[in-house]
């Protein structure tokens, strides 16, 4: 075997970590050097000799770091005891993009540069890069980055000025690289939350890449990426060991409520169409080869000639798993988004009715003079809260942002007639709207909208969906009504709707569903918005909805809003979320986990929707019922039983209120309950009382047992609720029959 020659030599000093650059300056002969090496090669990747690593010791880990260029290449936490980056090889901090007219992949890796200065202090450390530098240019950009132990987490910090004329378009920091899990790699799970799902559960055994734009096309490795919010409701992920009771939250505590994206690369591939583990193995690469898992988080600030400061990042090491970790978060996240307040009547509300009464295509389906029949029909099944959707000008997604009812089904007089009519009735009527879209095919379109549409990188490149509902073309896609994204965060534009939303509480609306809100996924490059791109759809969102409920409480201070929107960050203004979910498990209840106060919807659409039902009161949902697709009042025949059904769904929530609705959802934690494959349970807890229920589920077409009880409970009294059973009083352990697709309750007296 040779040695590298002068010109590979150059290419490791530079101590590069891009795999590509560094193959094409070796030509391959340094990678078979290190090959028969393999300790030059963990020094010859990181640019170190032998005990060159700088060690910095923390309260909570100790650090170890290149002394070249300032990468992280070893973490090892103290208690409990865990080395967290494992291939040092794959260490990093940042990555930060200045893009060229000529040159949009203008990255610098930290592992490019020279840092100028390690500054340690008791508690952590900042690496100063006074310049920045990549194969193509050196940049006049100052880079402060900083890890600190604050409390019992490790926070990565970065500062960025630039002084250019480029625009500091990425910027990728609190990089982790190196991985392999938490103690055995193949017993490590990964929650990464959505609304109601788990993006990545499998991450080092079964690694799903490519599922973002061109996904792995343009580079060696292979990545997944998510942005919060969007894909992430919430800011933070975890790693856990259930086998050794280990976990690891890595989260976002960056204050700033602007577009993020967590990225996670594995190297140095996958291996697809396996039964099993995807990772490869040591058997599967050259000797020597570096296997791992690299993560950071991403900002997009798009800014020119200033400072650009983010994080942290937080990172803790922790016994336990998600669960633990929903806890951290949460603390961190109640210090500056306060979300506990008196439930509105919104939140008090179990159960809504939805009705379109006319859509896209022209089908009037009722007029404003049946609202208040409708709704005496959906009181009847204890239902209190109507929203009315497809009142305003065109019907349902057309005509928007014109808010105004439409003369085809009545006057104005009608309309406000209708909703006084209701509320008499003691039906609170929520009317459906939008706030960040305008129909492309109307007039005032070109005319006065078009300028605050958000715009792409490149061109105008409107964001166009649609929905079509009276024609089977348009419900197939081919003919429907399009509408664009249009960002709130220009005045005028935020100004026009609050003035019909102020209008529309004076008609007698007691609140809006805003919907279509978790448009968030978003950079808006529309030259004209006063924010940077990141936070068009995203702070001057939350802004929005803070001033909606200002004005619009001026005029009724009772208003409230439900939006569909699940970002965590929304829950200050939004008492109760649009979601659905038709599946029989929610695959991460982590949200509503981390977040008890705030409450979804689950919508019941096809009278046969029992269990849909069942999981309403599993995971302490509000009940939406949407009757034969929208189109039909609760007391219609086909739906009379279902609507029966929640009926006594809401009397046994009713009479533990407390604990089911406005208590703490506990997921599976603190009961036992044995039964089939076809049951399910849940756990509620008292918020500020004691009290204790668990919600039981078959969820199978056949009858079924379930044996209940939980630790330190045998011989307690409690109370047995079923649907149309009288309530009866047992011990625990609770032996219970379940009909087909129905529930029960067992609370402690």
């Amino acid at each position: 075997m040779g040695t590298p020659n002068s010109k590979e030599k150059r290419a490791l000093d530079r101590g590069s970590l891009d795999r590509r650059e560094f193959l094409a300056a070796t030509g391959g002969a340094l990678a078979s050097w290190s090959a028969w090496n393999p300790a030059a090669r963990v020094r010859s990747q990181q640019g170190m000799e032998p005990g060159e690593e700088e060690v910095v010791e923390t309260p909570v880990a100790v650090l170890r770091l290149n002394p070249r260029n300032g990468n992280l290449v070893g973490l090892a936490w103290r208690n409990p005891a865990l080395e967290v980056i494992q291939e040092p090889r794959l260490g990093e901090n940042f990555w930060l993009r200045f893009p060229r007219p000529d040159y949009e992949a203008n990255y610098f890796s930290s592992g490019e540069q020279t840092v100028s200065r390690i500054e340690k202090t008791a508690n952590g450390v900042t690496c100063v890069y006074e310049t920045l530098r990549n194969a193509r240019e050196t940049l006049s950009a100052t880079v402060r980055y900083d890890i600190r132990a604050v409390g019992e987490h490790l926070e990565f910090s970065i500062e960025v000025e630039n002084s250019t004329g480029l625009p500091l378009a990425e910027v990728y920091f609190g990089v982790i690289g190196g991985q392999q899990g938490l103690g055995k790699r193949q017993d490590t799970e990964s929650l990464v939350p959505g609304a109601n799902s788990n993006q990545l559960p499998h991450i080092f055994t079964n690694f799903h890449a490519g599922g973002y734009g061109g996904g792995n096309l343009g580079i060696r490795y292979d990545a997944s990426a998510f942005t919060y919010p969007g894909n992430m409701q919430m800011g933070w992920i975890e790693f856990f060991n259930r086998k050794r009771n280990l976990g690891l939250y890595y989260a976002n505590h960056d204050i700033e409520s602007r577009l993020s994206g967590i990225c996670f690369e594995l190297r140095p591939f996958t291996k697809s169409a396996v039964l099993g583990d995807n990772w490869p193995t040591p058997a599967d690469v050259p000797a020597g080869e570096p296997i791992g898992l690299t993560m950071g988080w991403l900002k997009f600030p798009y800014l020119k000639h200033g400072t650009f400061r983010s994080g942290p990042v937080a990172l803790r090491v922790h016994r336990g798993d998600w669960h633990e970790g929903s806890q951290f978060y949460r603390a961190w996240f109640d210090q500056h988004f306060p979300v506990k307040r008196p439930p509105s009547w919104l939140r008090k509300e179990m159960a809504w009715q939805s009705v379109i009464i006319s859509n896209c295509e022209d089908v009037v389906v009722w007029k404003f003079k049946d609202l208040p029949r409708l709704a005496a029909d959906a009181k009847k099944y204890g239902v209190t809260t109507f929203e009315i959707l497809g009142w305003d000008m065109g019907g349902i997604d057309r005509g928007y942002p014109e808010y105004r009812p439409d003369p085809r089904l009545g006057t104005h007089e009608e309309f406000c007639q209708a909703l006084a009519e209701m509320k008499k009735l003691g039906v609170h009527p929520l009317i459906f709207a939008n706030i960040q879209f305008s129909d492309t095919a109307i007039p005032q379109f070109n005319e006065k909208f078009r300028r605050y549409a958000s715009h792409g990188l490149w061109a105008e490149d409107l964001h166009l969906s649609g929905w079509g509902e009276g024609t089977i073309s348009g419900r197939m896609g081919l003919t429907r009504h399009n509408m664009t994204a249009i960002s709130p965060a220009h005045p005028e534009f935020r100004s026009f709707l609050l003035q019909q939303f102020v209008q529309l509480i004076k008609d007698g609306a007691d609140g809006f569903q805003l919907d279509k809100t978790n448009f968030t996924r978003v950079l808006d490059f529309n030259q004209e918005i006063p924010t940077s791109p990141d936070k068009s759809f995203t702070q001057e969102l939350l802004s929005t909805f803070e001033e909606i409920l200002r004005e619009c409480r001026q005029v009724n201070p009772d208003f409230a809003l439900a939006s569909e929107i699940w970002w965590d960050r929304s829950f200050q203004y939004v008492d109760v979320s649009y979601t659905r979910m038709n599946d029989i498990d929610m695959h991460s209840p982590a949200l509503r986990y981390t977040f008890p106060e705030w409450v979804p919807t689950i919508c019941a659409e096809s009278p046969g929707d029992f269990n849909v039902m069942n999981n309403g009161m599993r995971y302490g949902m509000v009940w939406a019922v949407q009757p034969r697709h929208y189109n039909d009042s609760m007391d219609e025949k086909l739906t009379r039983p279902l609507s029966r059904y929640v009926q006594e769904l809401i009397r046994i929530r009713g009479k533990h209120k407390d604990i089911l609705f406005f208590g703490r959802f506990r997921d599976t934690l603190g009961a036992e309950v044995e039964a089939g494959q076809n049951v399910r349970y849940a756990v509620f807890e008292g918020m500020d009382k004691p009290g204790k229920a668990c919600v039981v589920v078959n969820y199978g077409n056949e009858e079924a047992s379930a044996r209940v009880t939980w630790p330190g409970g045998e011989g307690r009294r409690v109370e047995i609720l079923k649907p149309f059973h009288p309530d009866g009083l047992g011990n625990l352990p609770a032996k219970i029959q379940l009909p087909p697709r129905t529930c029960a309750v067992i609370v402690e007296v």
